[in-house]
């Protein structure tokens, strides 16, 4: 089985994730010793501070010097988490904040957001407007959306993908929330994983297999065959 991380911050010297080639390399290592080969590099991106263009050359820039010593078994795509403002609707291409080629973007809203209508109107812009599909990030972030799975599939029958982090899943996450997590992969309702990792002190790419372990006991195999396609 092929598997993948969809959400890290290894991109160095770019955001608050690596802070050198050399420690993205070894985040990159921890994680291809666990089998994971196919790595988003998906660094933050926050709507009212830039525009998607200046975001965008300047995340290249970082990525072609990064690109020379990445290892040739690891498959990396580039992307970008993307807080979603009103802000981010007056650039007219969003296309260059998608996960490579793809039209799937990886979104982020405040943690205390309510899911109201105006930031489903959001979602309704980015589908409609621009032709893209939502991929919501750490759904276990959300008290809304944690506490009430009606708003969750409202999401879901919008089209929108859903991630988690994998240190959520692992022994290491409050066994409530965990409980809950586990509980929703077991009905279908998280798509995709990403470990969200930042460095070894944050989001620890090696929640990964221990993620995988955990999900395999509680959800079953078919279950991370599902993510992982």
């Amino acid at each position: 089985m092929q598997f993948y991380d969809m959400h890290t911050h290894i991109l160095p010297e770019f955001d608050d994730g690596a802070k050198s080639v050399e420690e993205g390399l070894e985040l990159i290592d921890c994680l291809k010793n666990q089998g994971v080969a196919n790595i988003c590099l998906t660094p933050h991106f926050y709507s009212n501070e830039m525009s998607a263009k200046d975001f965008a050359e300047k995340r290249n820039a970082a990525f072609n010097s990064f690109l020379p010593h990445i290892p040739d078994d690891v498959s990396v795509v580039l992307g970008a988490e993307v807080f979603v403002t009103g802000y981010l609707f007056m650039n007219d291409n969003l296309s260059q904040l998608t996960y490579g080629k793809s039209s799937y973007i990886l979104t982020e809203f405040s943690y205390s957001s309510s899911f109201s209508e105006k930031t489903l109107n959001q979602f309704v812009r980015l589908i409609e407007n621009h032709g893209l599909t939502p991929v919501l990030t750490h759904v276990e972030r959300y008290k809304t959306l944690m506490s009430d799975t009606s708003v969750l599939q409202e999401l879901r029958d919008m089209g929108v993908i859903i991630q988690t982090n994998t240190v959520s899943c692992t022994e290491r996450a409050p066994f409530f929330k965990r409980r809950k997590l586990l509980k929703l992969i077991s009905d279908g309702m998280i798509d995709i994983l990403g470990t969200d990792t930042h460095s070894f002190d944050h989001n620890n790419p090696d929640s990964y297999s221990q993620a995988i372990d955990l999900i395999t006991e509680k959800c079953g195999s078919r279950a991370v065959r599902r993510m992982m396609q």
